[in-house]
């Protein structure tokens, strides 16, 4: 019974420190002057082909191209909160060979509305030659950006050895963009 009483008084007690303590008025205004910037990262395309990829009947193919549809860019969200845009390539190359990524960014009509290539070396010695490449968009790319509708990855081999169905060695390229985006507007 004295337990139970200690408890209660002990439970007022702590009930009636915390109800003073907060006496402070709460100004909800504060929330006006929050700002929200989130960053959102998305994987863009994955390439890892071994070096016989790139023969076909015993002929080395020079290039190789590929496309996805962003329509997205041009969503009215996007249009109106994203600020900034990075796209982040990453090559790694073991094949004996120097090869180009050329990215084409085009509108609904298949306007060019940017481009950039990002180069990777040969490996002479099949060990790994990496590159990293950052395409920052703002101002007018971003512009140009938000009236994409679609990425063209064009991958080409630069003239040097041939290539067969035993060459060893591959080539790996992998991007991811970051949009930062303003929700405060």
């Amino acid at each position: 019974m004295i337990k139970s009483i200690k408890f209660k008084i002990s439970l007022l007690l702590c009930i009636g420190f915390m109800v003073m303590s907060c006496t402070e008025a709460i100004d909800f205004d504060q929330a006006d002057d929050i700002i929200l910037t989130p960053a959102l990262e998305a994987s863009l395309v994955y390439f890892d082909e071994p070096a016989s990829r790139f023969v076909d009947n015993g002929s080395t193919i020079l290039s190789i191209q590929d496309f996805i549809s962003v329509a997205f860019f041009n969503d009215e969200f996007v249009v109106d909160n994203v600020e900034k845009a990075e796209f982040v390539f990453e090559t790694q190359n073991t094949i004996n060979r120097t090869f180009e990524l050329q990215v084409d960014f085009l509108d609904q009509a298949g306007n060019l509305q940017h481009s950039l290539t990002v180069r990777e070396d040969a490996a002479p010695d099949n060990t790994d030659t990496v590159t990293t490449y950052t395409e920052v968009f703002e101002g007018n790319s971003l512009s140009a950006l938000k009236r994409t509708v679609t990425i063209v990855f064009t991958m080409r081999l630069l003239p040097g050895a041939p290539l067969d169905e035993d060459t060893v060695g591959r080539i790996q390229y992998k991007s991811y963009a970051v949009f930062y985006i303003n929700l405060n507007k």
